[in-house]
């Protein structure tokens, strides 16, 4: 800052024909510019010392639980071959998977033949509290899961038949978590999770216990 002093202080003084006033604007303007640019050299350079960021990795599968049955252990064998999946509508193989299609081979893995679809699937078994709720249980949603963003905002403009209507379904794992077939492919969320809670429609199960 002082070469820049030293720079600007020659343009005002009594050799010069620019008045005081005018000298001064120039002045302040000229500095101006210097620090723009300064600031603009800063920025580039934080931006190009900046690391990469890595992309989100996929979560790990949930655990197996302590204590397994056979039927139960079959299940979880059968819902790790799939984790990872990719989505694939009316698919029922790890190639390639919707979510209903995941529930109804994983637990034909473990003995219990369910029917095809969401619908169907949610007639069957014995309706679960979710206090009560453990491994191997299904999980339902209605169509509010297929909604960005649904909240007491958009609830409004939203036909109130999409919440009688069931869409998605998941195998529930353990510690508020369930694994499903999605667009993404099969990973585990959590009940908590906005999206699902807003959407939860109940519980079946399937297993003996």
């Amino acid at each position: 800052m002082l070469v820049s002093k030293r720079r600007l202080a020659p343009l005002c003084g009594p050799k010069h024909s620019l008045g005081n006033v005018e000298c001064a604007l120039r002045t302040n303007l000229y500095a101006l510019r210097i620090g723009f640019w300064l600031a603009v050299l800063l920025f580039v350079w934080g931006c190009a010392g900046e690391p990469p960021r890595r992309p989100p990795a996929l979560p790990m599968p949930p655990p197996p639980p302590a204590m397994l049955g056979p039927q139960e252990a079959a299940l979880d064998r059968a819902i790790q071959e799939f984790y990872g999946a990719s989505y694939k509508s009316g698919g029922t193989t790890p190639a390639g998977v919707d979510c209903s299609g995941l529930v109804q081979t994983a637990f034909l893995r473990a003995g219990v033949a369910l029917p095809r679809t969401v619908a169907q699937q949610f007639r069957e078994g014995q309706s679960v509290a979710v206090s009560e709720m453990r491994f191997g249980d299904v999980v339902f949603f209605n169509r509010f899961c297929q909604i960005k963003r649904y909240n007491v905002f958009t609830a409004g403009i939203v036909n109130p038949a999409l919440a009688d209507e069931v869409c998605h379904n998941g195998i529930y794992v353990g510690q508020g978590r369930f694994v499903h077939a999605s667009p993404k492919g099969v990973f585990v969320s959590r009940l908590d999770a906005e999206v699902w809670r807003v959407s939860y429609m109940g519980a079946r199960r399937y297993l003996p216990y």
